[in-house]
C-alpha cells in the first residue's frame, strides 16, 4: 500500500472515532476529554504534547464538533 493511501485511510479511521467520541461530549465532557486524549496518544504518541486534558475538556465545552475536529486534525497535522 502507498504512503499516501495508507496516511489517508488512517487519518480517516481517526477522523470517525474522534467523531463518535465527540458525539458524547456534551452529555459526559470529561469522559469524553479522557477517552479522546487515549484515542490520540494511540494515533499519535506525540499527542500529549499537543493536548492536555484540560485543553480537551475546555474544547469540548466551548466549540461544536465540526470545529473540535478541525481544530484537532489541523494540530496533528
Amino acid at each position: 500500500m502507498s504512503g499516501t493511501l495508507h496516511k489517508h485511510i488512517r487519518e480517516s479511521v481517526l477522523r470517525t472515532a474522534l467523531l463518535h467520541q465527540l458525539k458524547n461530549g456534551q452529555k459526559a465532557p470529561e469522559r469524553t476529554a479522557r477517552n479522546l486524549s487515549e484515542l490520540l496518544l494511540k494515533f499519535s504518541p506525540a499527542s500529549s504534547e499537543l493536548f492536555t486534558y484540560d485543553d480537551l475538556l475546555i474544547m469540548i465545552k466551548r466549540c461544536s464538533i465540526e470545529e473540535c475536529l478541525n481544530l484537532i486534525i489541523q494540530k496533528l497535522a
